[in-house]
C-alpha cells in the first residue's frame, strides 16, 4: 500500500486526503518539518505533502530541506504548498519536487497525488533512478495526464507545424474533434475559418451541395447560388468526420479536389480554386474498409499523409481517476454544487468499467452524478447500473493475463514491451533504447511501425 506523509498544522489537507482516498493509501500526519525528519528516516514514503506556509524561515529553509530529502530518499516525491511561486532550484535531485501555489484546488491536488502514486506502480530500472513524473495539464481543451495522451499531444504539435492532410483515427468519444481543432489553432491557418462537418449526418443527395456549393436552380428549392464548405474555408481548415460513410461518388469528387485544388459547384460551369487544409477522421478500421473496397485506396493515401491515433480510455485506466476529478470540478462549478468527496469505491467502479463511449461517456456519467448529488459526497448509487454491475463482474472474474502473455504474436509482444519500457522512464527514448538494447534510431523505426510515435 502507498505511504504518504502530510506535514501541516491546520489539518486541512489531512481531512481532504482521508475523505478522498480512504483506505487506498496509508497516511501519517505531523505538524512541522522537525518531527517529520525522524519519520522520514524510519519510513520509505512514496509521497510527502508539505504545507510550507506553516514553516518559519521562508523559502531558503524549505529548499535546503528539499535537497536533503531528494539526495537521501530518491524514491520519494515531494509536493510543496507555498504562498510564493516555485523558486529557482539548480540541483538535479529536486526533479521530483512539485510546487503548488496557494490557494490550491483540492480536486487538482488529489489528482496530482493519485497521478504520482500510479506512476510509481510502473516497472522501473534501477540503473536510471526514478521516472519523470507527468503533471496533469490541459492543452487546447484536451486533458493530458498519461504517456499515451502526451504522445498524442506531441503529434498535434508536429502536425500543426506542417501544412499537409491529417488522418485521425480512434473510437467514438476519444476526442478526435478536439485534436482536429487543436491542430488548426496551432497552425499558420489559425486566423482563417475552421469548419467541421460530419459526413455521416448529411443525406447523400445533399453532400455535393454542402461540400462544393450550388448554383441557382440546381435543384428544387435552390432559389439562389450558395457557396459550399470548401469555398467558405478561405485559407482555413476543413474537418471531415466519419469519412468512411462517404459513398463512391463523393469519394471520387473529394479525390479530385485534393488533386486539382479546385471545386465546381453543383450545376456550375467553371472551376473555382480553393485553399483549405483537410483533416479527416474515422472511428472505423479504415485499412479494413480499403481492403473490402468500401473506401478508395487512392483517396486513403491522399488523406493518410500524417496519422494520429487516439487510444481508447480502457487502455489508459490511470486517466479515469484524473478525468473524474477534472469533470467533477467543472460541473461542480457549473451547477453550483458542493461535491468534494469521492469514496474509493467510486474510483474502483469507474476504473473497472470498459468505457465503450470513452471520454465522452465518462464526462456524461460524471455530469449526471454531480447533478443528482444531494450533498458533498459522490456515492456509488449515483453511477448508472451498467457501471456498478461491471465493477461487480470484475471482482468475481479471474485475473486477466499480464500485458505480455502466451498467445500473443511477436509483434504485439514487442509493441507492449516498448510501451511499458517508455512508460517506466517517463517517455525518455534514449533511456528506453538503452534498456531494450537497441539504438535510438531503431527505436524510432519500431515506434513508427507500431504507430506508438
Amino acid at each position: 500500500m502507498a505511504k504518504v506523509l502530510v506535514i501541516e498544522k491546520s489539518g486541512e489537507i489531512r481531512r481532504l486526503i482521508e475523505s478522498r482516498f480512504g483506505s487506498d493509501l496509508s497516511a501519517e500526519f505531523v505538524p512541522s518539518i522537525e518531527p517529520a525528519k525522524e519519520m522520514i528516516r524510519q519510513t520509505n514514503y512514496d509521497v510527502i505533502v508539505w504545507n510550507a506556509c506553516d514553516e518559519t524561515g521562508g523559502t531558503p529553509r524549505v529548499v535546503r530541506a528539499l535537497r536533503k530529502i531528494a539526495q537521501n530518499y530518491p524514491t520519494t516525491s515531494v509536493l510543496i504548498l507555498s504562498d510564493s511561486e516555485e523558486p529557482r532550484i539548480e540541483s538535479v535531485e529536486d526533479r521530483l519536487c512539485h510546487w503548488i501555489e496557494r490557494p490550491f484546488d483540492d480536486v487538482a491536488l488529489c489528482a496530482l497525488i493519485r497521478s504520482v502514486l500510479e506512476s510509481k506502480t510502473a516497472p522501473q530500472d534501477a540503473a536510471f533512478g526514478d521516472p519523470q513524473i507527468f503533471l496533469p495539464t490541459e492543452f487546447e481543451g484536451i486533458v493530458v495526464a498519461s504517456l499515451p495522451v502526451r504522445t498524442v499531444l506531441q503529434r498535434i504539435v508536429e502536425a500543426a507545424a506542417v501544412d499537409v492532410a491529417v488522418l485521425i483515427s480512434g473510437e467514438t468519444g476519444t476526442g478526435k474533434d478536439l485534436v482536429a481543432s487543436a491542430i488548426h489553432k496551432r497552425s499558420l491557418r489559425k486566423e482563417c475559418p475552421y469548419l467541421a462537418i460530419n459526413m455521416g449526418a448529411i443525406p447523400s443527395d445533399l453532400v455535393a451541395s454542402e461540400l462544393f456549393g450550388h448554383e441557382r436552380g440546381a435543384y428544387t428549392g435552390a432559389s439562389e447560388s450558395r457557396s459550399g464548405i470548401f469555398e467558405q474555408a478561405r485559407g482555413g481548415t476543413i474537418y471531415l468526420d466519419e469519412i468512411t460513410t462517404m459513398d463512391e461518388k463523393t469519394q471520387v469528387s473529394l479525390l479530385r479536389v485534393l488533386e486539382t485544388k479546385t471545386i465546381r459547384r453543383v450545376r456550375g460551369e467553371r472551376d473555382i480554386g480553393i485553399d483549405a487544409r483537410i483533416i479527416a477522421a474515422t472511428n472505423e478500421n479504415i485499412e479494413e474498409a480499403v481492403k473490402q473496397k468500401h473506401f478508395r485506396e487512392d483517396l486513403y493515401y491522399r488523406l493518410d499523409v500524417f496519422r494520429i491515433h487516439l487510444p481508447p480510455l480502457r487502455e489508459r485506466p490511470g486517466d479515469v481517476s484524473f478525468l473524474t476529478n477534472h469533470f467533477i470540478s467543472r460541473f461542480d462549478a457549473m451547477y453550483k454544487k458542493s461535491t468534494r468527496v469521492v469514496p474509493p469505491e467510486v474510483y474502483r467502479l469507474l476504473r473497472s468499467y470498459p468505457w465503450p463511449g470513452n471520454v465522452r461517456e465518462l464526462k456524461n456519467v460524471i455530469q449526471r452524478a454531480v447533478i443528482m448529488a444531494k450533498g458533498a459526497e459522490l456515492t456509488p448509487d449515483l453511477l448508472p447500473a451498467r457501471i456498478r454491475e461491471a465493477g461487480q463482474t470484475v471482482q468475481d472474474a479471474p485475473p486477466s493475463p499480464p500485458p505480455i502473455h502466451v498467445g500473443m504474436s511477436l509483434d504485439d509482444a514487442e509493441k507492449q514491451l516498448i510501451t511499458l519500457t517508455l512508460s517506466s522512464v517517463g517517455g525518455n527514448k534514449l533511456k528506453a533504447a538503452t534498456i531494450l538494447g537497441i539504438s535510438r534510431r531503431t527505436l524510432y523505426d519500431k515506434l513508427k511501425k507500431y504507430r506508438v510515435l
